[in-house]
């Protein structure tokens, strides 16, 4: 038998009995259905997929944690809902451990956090730790009090280094009333994010928190392109020590903090001095928030090696009704605010081609040394 013909055959037969061994889960029968989804994840093979056909809900009353899984696809009908029990024993409805060439399409997750105002800390969707070429698309995630989805480094990857998480992609999802999507390692200070990690084309709808990019061990590449955050409760996007992040095409609209917010980690959090930049906020819409951009080079006791943030470019982009009263002191009441304690300064950065309006009392940017601002237009306030 030709070696293509075998290798057909033998992927459709997987493909065919992981489809058909979901009906070992049924749905809106009320019974925990977490045993026999992490038995049907465990029991795909490698280059195959798990479906789930039929739609309703499936209650997950346990944590689903799996460790080196490689090249399967977990995917989903329309209306297929993996939902917590009101008594879920764990934290993430699913947790991958260092794992590769993992999908996750076309589920719709659903947590235990209604309330649209408060954090709760460790009521979780999705950990992907010490993994890499992650695929989670087409999906979507309901009421998460912490994070809906956290990819970061691991001390159980095969990858024996500090940085062991690579290649996520996040894309085509839909994000309601959840606190955050996050590379930050809340275990210990050995770990630090994910490496190159792209944020596409999805829509976070009252997000309590943040999409944040945060490590305690240098880490680059994030790009986060063509999405859209309404209704934004906390910050929409924290950058915490990352470097070489593109921030490209987004729309943000009725937010009530920051649209970013750059800064130095917790100077306890950190063993080691870090050189970050090359922040790249470009070709964005911002429309109707209570605060703009706001970036800090340096924090008190920060360990400090190169005395310079390089490279924030903060061009092309729309400023439309941000009134600043996320500050309550009026001398803040900038669309930019460029901060230095002292210690560390910017340098070869620019702000530049932007379109704005200004509101009363509020000025365009609380200039630094190290930037240059060059033909930015200002319009007349519209009327609401």
């Amino acid at each position: 038998m030709p070696y293509s013909l075998f290798l057909f055959i033998t992927l459709s037969l997987s493909i065919l009995f992981s489809s058909q061994a979901s009906s070992s889960m049924i749905p809106d029968d009320g019974i925990d259905d977490s045993q026999a989804l992490k038995d049907l994840i465990l029991n795909t093979a490698e280059n195959s997929e798990l479906k789930i056909d039929k739609p309703g809900v499936y209650d997950i009353c346990s944590a689903i944690i799996v460790r080196n899984l490689s090249n399967i696809s977990i995917t989903a009908n329309a209306g297929v809902i993996l939902k917590k029990c009101d008594q879920f024993e764990g934290e993430y409805i699913l947790s991958f451990y260092n794992s590769r060439f993992i999908e996750i399409n076309g589920f719709i997750f659903r947590g235990l956090t209604i309330d649209k105002i408060n954090y709760v800390w460790g009521e979780q969707g999705i950990l992907f730790a010490g993994s890499e070429d992650i695929s989670i698309k087409h999906n979507h995630f309901y009421d998460f009090g912490d994070a809906a989805i956290r990819a970061t480094s691991s001390h159980l990857s095969s990858h024996d280094t500090n940085i062991n998480s690579f290649r996520i992609d996040i894309r085509n999802n839909y994000f309601e009333n959840v606190t955050q999507v996050t590379t930050t390692h809340p275990w210990n200070n050995n770990y630090g994010g994910t490496h190159d990690i792209t944020v596409e084309d999805n829509i976070f709808e009252g997000l309590k928190g943040s999409l944040k990019f945060a490590t305690v061990k240098p880490v680059s590449k994030a790009l986060v392109r063509y999405n859209t955050f309404k209704n934004t409760k906390g910050t929409a996007i924290e950058i915490t020590y990352y470097s070489n992040v593109k921030i490209i095409a987004n729309t943000f609209i009725d937010s009530d903090k920051f649209i970013l917010n750059a800064y130095p980690n917790k100077p306890r959090s950190v063993t080691e001095p870090f050189n970050w930049g090359s922040i790249y906020f470009t070709h964005n819409t911002i429309l109707r928030s209570k605060g703009g951009i706001r970036i800090q080079s340096d924090v008190t006791d920060e360990q400090i090696d190169d005395k310079y943030v390089r490279g924030i470019y903060i061009n092309n982009n729309h400023f439309i009704n941000v009134d600043m009263t996320v500050y309550p002191e009026k001398k803040y009441w900038y669309l930019i605010n460029l901060f230095s304690r002292g210690g560390k300064s910017y340098l070869f950065s620019t702000i530049k081609d932007n379109v704005y309006n200004l509101l009363p009392e509020v000025g365009f940017v609380k200039k630094t040394s190290g930037f240059t601002v060059e033909d930015n237009t200002s319009i007349k306030p519209e009327n609401n």
